[in-house]
């Protein structure tokens, strides 16, 4: 599993050029900002394709992303380029199951632990479930909220995260964040940049 780490890790050789954009904010939750959170949470149900980068302090590097997500059921796949690395992260509400290229396999209860272990890295992956969807995560106290000049969704800290989306885009009378930067309250030199390439909401 140590071989298998390092693999994956080393990996991490270039970085995903991404850079938040300024935009105007507004600290007032919106009107319509319960009907909003509600319609989004519908969606539960998607496939989608982006690309990852994370940045720590002695190593950084990109993957293309892959989910798949069927109600409480998902499968997330990660490529590093040219073949030097890729996980595949399935999990359901019993919990989650890691697998490497070498066809070691870890189950954990907890997503973020076992991604963390078997990584190195910290990856927010219950938050992104919500966050993909311009919500904050559900039954968990967000503060340092904002909202675009839209009433979407703009900034949060929320479980020791800090998350910016941006670049909103209709997707099927959905309207969806393609852009983010998460970074850790607690480890200001982690960064992460998401960009998502193609949403696609399934019934």
């Amino acid at each position: 599993m140590l071989t298998a780490r390092f693999a994956f890790v080393a990996a991490l050789l270039t970085m995903l050029v991404a850079c938040t954009g300024l935009q105007p904010q507004v600290a007032q939750q919106p009107a319509n900002w319960a009907q909003r959170l509600a319609h989004n949470s519908t969606l539960r149900s998607w496939e989608l394709q982006g690309r990852l980068g994370i940045q720590t302090a002695t190593e950084g590097g990109s993957f293309d992303l892959f989910w798949e997500q069927a109600t409480d059921t998902y499968s997330i796949r990660l490529l590093a380029p040219m073949g030097q690395g890729a996980m595949l992260i399935s999990g359901d509400v019993a919990g989650v199951s890691v697998k490497t290229a070498d066809g070691q396999e870890r189950f954990d209860h907890d997503a973020d632990r076992l991604f963390a272990e078997v990584t190195g890295i910290e990856l927010p992956l219950d938050g992104l479930k919500d966050w993909l969807r311009g919500m904050p995560m559900q039954l968990l106290a967000s503060d340092q909220i904002s909202w675009n000049e839209q009433g979407q969704l703009y900034k949060l800290a929320q479980d020791g995260w800090k998350v910016e989306m941006n670049r909103y885009k209709d997707v099927d009378g959905y309207e969806l964040p393609h852009k983010f930067y998460i970074e850790r309250e607690d480890r200001p030199e982690l960064a992460i940049r998401l960009v998502i390439l193609r949403w696609s909401p399934q019934d």
